[in-house]
């Protein structure tokens, strides 16, 4: 950004409303800046629907003349510095109340981000880079790709900027200054006591990403244990022989593993082969991109999953007289402590109940082939009845535990087996979904009457095993099925 003279070009949708907006604000006395966020991705060309507003005045004023004109709902973010946010159908405006413009850039977290520029200065859908205000020096700092903080106590002025440090750095792909890796160190400890919410946020961002060596880097520097301090005995817990790293390197490596399966990144210990073989049905995408509780995507809630799905190793360990080292019960205690975790986080209770049962049946997908036979339909049925919307990311998650157990000693033919095993109950489900397009076969009040049964819970327990068969395809119509019925109360008499 050494060429004053450059234009910033603004997309035409956001170019749109930054004119509402500037003819909003024209005959107010106050300045309308647009600041940090939004400007720094504006000269890295990244598209963003988050717009940062700072004006000369009231910030809660602005939000309310924003939220009436646009007819759309006003959030108070932090009243106390005069933040607010106006959530409108295709942008977030966050608005701040500043007395000085400079005074406020000085504050801010990091200098890339300490830059404004007034809302007046744009024009046709360009921002000439000689309008950008930059106290810090940040645009020096984003040609050299480089994080820095602005002063000394940004950290313990406000503590999720220690989170946000190593998001922006994932994000962007820019490295943090050694000074501010150093000072991060110092207060990492703060990190614990920030809201949850707030943790949770940076969190989610940060698990979008997918920067290679970033959750090494979170570790380093003192916030990955902080922030979840029941990982800690995972830290240097030594694995049987057939896994490659300790438990918390393991669980780091099943996160970039997860990544290269879900098609993000490369697998750097494997040929790219084995992930192209794997089984991928045509509305794989759209269900990892899919939302739940509105925020949370099932991709970066499955990230998270294979990050803890293995936190209760170290209190299940054990050791058989013949020295084989066992986690017996580890996936069922780890959805517990997941649980506690991710309700002190403030995650909602559907995401929380997802990531629970990813980490608690972790394992089911591999112990579904007794024998090395492939699991049988009722299993398949069983398998997407207990798991409900976690069950698809479930077995991609057992995919990628198992690369990053191996590492790069995968056994080819074992690896191939689990792929088959993923492709084989993928397949079949859909095959049972066809199955159960009819409306039910037969209902409660048929078994009663037909077989002079009583009503309560063995009448929901029987309309089920007619669901599971229907689902197996060993029964398809009404007669069929009094036949199946008539068999399990005989065998039962």
């Amino acid at each position: 950004m050494t060429n004053k003279n450059l234009l910033l070009r603004i997309d035409k949708k956001t170019a749109a409303l930054l004119e509402d907006l500037r003819r909003l604000f024209s005959e107010e006395a106050s300045e309308v800046y647009l600041v940090g966020g939004f400007l720094r991705n504006l000269i890295l060309k990244k598209p963003t629907a988050d717009i940062d507003l700072c004006i000369t005045g009231s910030g809660q004023a602005a939000s309310a003349k924003i939220s009436g004109y646009f007819k759309a709902p006003q959030v108070v973010l932090d009243a106390g510095n005069d933040v607010f946010r106006v959530i409108l159908p295709a942008f977030q405006l966050d608005i701040s109340g500043t007395a000085d413009i400079t005074a406020n850039l000085t504050r801010r977290d990091f200098k890339l981000n300490a830059m404004a520029a007034p809302l007046s200065a744009v024009h046709q859908g360009s921002l000439p880079v000689q309008a950008i205000i930059d106290p810090m020096q940040g645009l020096p700092d984003i040609e050299n790709r480089v994080i820095r903080v602005t002063s000394a106590d940004v950290f313990s002025a406000d503590p999720i900027r220690l989170l946000r440090a190593i998001r922006l750095s994932a994000e962007l792909g820019f490295a943090l200054d050694g000074q501010t890796q150093s000072l991060i160190t110092t207060h990492a400890a703060l990190i614990s006591t920030v809201a949850g919410e707030r943790i949770r946020e940076e969190l989610l961002k940060l698990l979008e990403t997918s920067q290679p060596g970033i959750w090494e880097k979170c570790l380093e520097l003192g916030l990955l244990l902080n922030i979840f301090p029941e990982l800690t005995p995972c830290c240097r817990h030594p694995q049987p022989y057939e896994h490659t790293w300790d438990v918390l390197e393991h669980s780091i490596k099943t996160i970039y593993a997860l990544d290269a399966i879900l098609g993000r990144s490369v697998w750097p210990y494997q040929n790219p082969e084995i992930i192209t073989a794997i089984y991928r049905e045509s509305g794989f995408k759209k269900y990892f991109a899919g939302k739940i509780s509105g925020t949370s995507s099932i991709r970066t809630l499955t990230k998270l999953a294979a990050l803890l799905h293995d936190i209760a190793k170290p209190q299940t360990r054990s050791t058989d007289p013949d020295g084989r080292i066992r986690f017996t019960g580890h996936p069922l205690e780890g959805s517990r402590l997941s649980s506690q975790i991710l309700t002190r986080l403030r995650f909602s209770k559907k995401e929380i109940l997802m990531v629970e049962k990813m980490v608690c049946y972790h394992l089911r997908p591999v112990q579904m082939n007794p024998d090395g036979q492939l699991p049988s339909a009722k299993a398949i049925y069983r398998y997407f009845r207990d798991l409900g919307e976690a069950a698809e990311s479930t077995l991609y998650l057992s995919l990628a535990d198992h690369l990053a157990t191996d590492g790069p000693n995968l056994m080819v033919a074992n690896w191939q087996e689990h792929v088959n095993i993923v492709a084989h109950i993928l397949s079949e489900q859909k095959k049972q979904l066809t199955r159960l397009v009819p409306k039910r076969l037969v209902t409660g009040t048929d078994l009663i009457e037909r077989f002079n049964l009583r009503p309560g819970p063995r009448i929901k327990t029987l309309l089920g095993e007619i669901t599971e068969a229907q689902a197996a395809g060993e029964i398809k119509n009404r007669q069929e099925a009094f036949k199946f019925i008539s068999q399990r109360l005989e065998g039962q008499a």
